[in-house]
């Protein structure tokens, strides 16, 4: 029996105060296009639950909604009490796993900088897929939908999804914010559009 690839979407932005969620929508988005059955999406109650939820994760791919935060070469990941996740955070992470997620991807502005990035991959993350600049979150969740429908419903492999995620959105939303960029094993891969 093939098994079939799994999503943890881990949303940290307090939708409550702001009123928009990237994760919840993402995780409407899925149902609608019939892809929840490979979704898990648990609620994070701050730094040391997401930090839990991580590093138990089983799942293939790991999607996580954010703000992110870039100040004097260093960025970090916000949870909804306002703490901080850096990237010395994440050391030690999954290491008394023998599989660890395949795919990170994180929606959070500016996320995709060379110190988070880094720390995902040597925590063993083959591919990280992040913007590098402010990204509105319905953009994030529009790329994340459309990555995802071809991750999971047509089971491609993570950078066929990504190129035609991209050529897709940007052919049909010429201004989409973020400057994505995808990542295999910390080094980033060009596309060409």
């Amino acid at each position: 029996m093939v098994r079939k690839p799994s999503l943890l979407i881990l949303e940290l932005t307090p939708e409550s105060v702001e009123d928009k969620s990237e994760g919840w929508l993402l995780w409407e988005l899925m149902r609608i296009l019939g892809l929840r059955k490979y979704v898990r999406f648990p609620k994070v109650k701050g730094k040391e639950d997401f930090l839990n939820l991580l590093d138990d994760a089983s799942e293939d791919y790991i999607h996580i909604g954010a703000h992110g935060v870039r100040y004097r070469r260093r960025t970090s990941l916000l949870t909804p009490r306002k703490a901080q996740i850096f990237p010395e955070d994440l050391k030690g992470l999954w290491v008394t796993k023998r599989k660890k997620p395949e795919l990170v991807v994180l929606s959070a502005c500016y996320a995709g900088h060379s110190d988070l990035v880094k720390s995902f991959s040597e925590a063993g993350c083959r591919y990280i897929i992040a913007p590098l600049h402010e990204t509105y979150w319905d953009d994030a969740a529009l790329f994340s939908a459309i990555f995802y429908k071809i991750l999971l419903g047509e089971r491609k492999s993570p950078w066929i999804s990504y190129k035609r995620a991209m050529r897709g959105v940007k052919a049909a939303f010429s201004d989409l914010s973020g400057a994505w960029r995808f990542y295999r094993y910390g080094k980033p891969v060009p596309i060409e559009y």
